[in-house]
């Protein structure tokens, strides 16, 4: 005869009811669960350790790890100063230099119809030289057009050198633009070739074009400016041309003081040796 049990399911022999197993799951659920959380807890404690230990180890490697020595050492003060400077000593550039007389260059330039009082000091800037064109008109006026007109400024640093050129060219006819252009040849090639330097083609391309461009070629900085209507406000602003030629100081590759005086080449000259004998 079946018996019922306390929930009215029948009892069968050896297999334990819903409710013993009920309790039974009770009972194993928080031992599992705090089980898990020991384990974790000494994984991460024993991590924890290994990753001390391993951080004093690096420490102590790299403590006593030998220092390497100096490469500068057997190098004088000096030698070590400027190798360790942030910002390092760097070759001149090569620059071209003025070759001729300047007021012989403005005496040209006057023998070719281009007016000038000739080479002078500056005024209103010290330390510097000119010579100055007039506004030399290159043509006649005609009915419809202005005559085209040239100017041009040459100006140095002393009575004997010539390092900026600066021409203004005004081509109002465009059946006149070559004659203007070769006025302005005119006076760069005699500039040039005082200086020995050869005008580069992309130069001589945005003049005869008067397109804009701003370049250096060997060291002589160029510019070739159009003038713009919309900032002049002029329409016809256009047709005026702003040319410079900017040859520059030549660089010193280091400070003058650092400069030292080559013996002279003549005989009778002496020096002082380190024992304090005096030889030629």
């Amino acid at each position: 005869m079946e018996t019922l049990s306390e929930e009215g399911e029948p009892r069968r022999p050896g297999l334990p009811t819903r409710a013993s197993r009920s309790r039974k799951r009770a009972q194993v659920t928080p031992y599992y669960i705090w089980g898990t959380l020991a384990l974790l807890a000494a994984g991460f404690a024993v991590g924890g350790l290994f990753l001390h230990l391993a951080g004093q180890g690096s420490e102590e490697s790299v403590a006593t790890a030998p220092l390497m020595p100096d490469p500068l050492s057997s190098l004088q003060s000096p030698a070590k100063q400027v190798l360790l400077a942030p910002e390092p000593e760097l070759s001149a550039e090569l620059k071209r230099s003025f070759l001729g007389q300047p007021d012989q260059l403005c005496d040209e330039l006057r023998s070719l119809g281009l007016g000038n009082p000739g080479w002078s000091r500056a005024p209103f800037s010290e330390g510097r030289w000119q010579c100055a064109s007039d506004l030399v008109p290159l043509t006649t006026p005609s009915v419809d057009y202005g005559s085209t007109t040239l100017f041009f400024l040459l100006r140095g640093p002393s009575e004997k050198s010539i390092d900026y050129l600066r021409l203004k060219l005004v081509v109002e006819d465009p059946r006149q633009m070559q004659i203007g252009l070769d006025a302005v040849w005119l006076v760069i090639d005699a500039l040039s070739l005082r200086y020995g330097w050869t005008v580069p083609e992309v130069f001589r391309e945005a003049v005869s074009g008067f397109r804009q461009l701003e370049t250096t070629h060997r060291g002589v900085r160029l510019s070739v400016s159009p003038e713009d209507p919309n900032l002049t406000g002029d329409p016809l602003a256009s047709q005026r041309l702003n040319i410079i030629l900017d040859f520059g100081e030549p660089d010193l590759i280091r400070p003058a003081d650092r400069f030292e005086k080559a013996p002279p080449l003549e005989s009778g000259w002496s020096v002082r040796a380190p024992d304090g004998q005096v030889t030629e």
